[in-house]
């Protein structure tokens, strides 16, 4: 069973609006989850992915980590940030020749006063310390290794990250090679895509009594006689 990790990684909710809206190929964590057969067969993820939201690749992470049968993660071309996590899941990693990892430190849109930007300072250092002790776990080596590497921003190709421990063996074919991590679209165009989706179904529940009073107008107008 093979379940491809393409795209962006984003959670259930936005998903749809990705696909439907954007056209953007993404992966949220129902899709693995769903994926997994229920016979606990051997499972192999390729992951092409720039990589996406931390919360739902920490989620599908743990997802795989509690699947009953084996799980090997074969990075073809890239596993960028949060696809890294997702990797972290698997029992083996594989990496092809010319594949590359990237991990660095999380970011957020936040905004607001000096308490609010304080509270999303302590989130997204817990957010780097749990990534790094998820690359701990994997490794056996210390998180505080990982959090200097997110420091500097590491790109880690398949030897850099065997030695490292964050992958396991390299592939026996060449891959793609990318080098440049695209950004999300920001929430808050996906609130407004959901804001505008949700207006458009209110008008066209509202089409067909629309339509009924119209066919009603139009029946009284046709049935009046003409005056003299």
């Amino acid at each position: 069973m093979t379940i491809k990790i393409n795209g962006a990684i984003t959670n259930d909710d936005d998903a749809p609006i990705y696909r439907d809206w954007f056209g953007e190929t993404v992966v949220s964590p129902a899709d693995v989850v769903g994926a997994l057969p229920e016979d606990g067969s051997d499972v192999t993820l390729e992951i092409t992915s720039n990589g996406g939201e931390v919360d739902p690749a920490t989620e599908i992470c743990n997802a795989l980590r509690s699947y009953k049968g084996n799980v090997t993660a074969k990075i073809v071309s890239n596993a960028y940030s949060a696809a890294t996590i997702v990797a972290m899941g698997a029992n083996k990693v594989q990496m092809a020749p010319g594949a590359k990892m990237m991990i660095h430190r999380a970011s957020s849109d936040a905004s607001g006063n000096s308490h609010e930007m304080d509270a999303a300072s302590g989130m997204l250092q817990a957010t780097d310390n749990a990534i790094a002790g998820i690359y701990s776990a994997k490794t056996g080596k210390p998180a505080k290794d990982f959090l200097s590497l997110m420091d500097k921003e590491s790109w880690l190709d398949a030897d850099d990250a065997i030695k490292l421990g964050l992958a396991d063996e390299k592939l026996d074919f060449d891959a793609p090679i990318v080098n440049a991590a695209m950004p999300m679209i920001p929430h808050q165009a996906i609130q407004r895509i959901k804001d505008l989706k949700d207006e458009n179904e209110k008008l066209r529940s509202q089409l067909p009594k629309q339509d009924s009073l119209l066919n009603k107008k139009l029946a009284i107008f046709y049935d009046k006689k003409e005056v003299q």
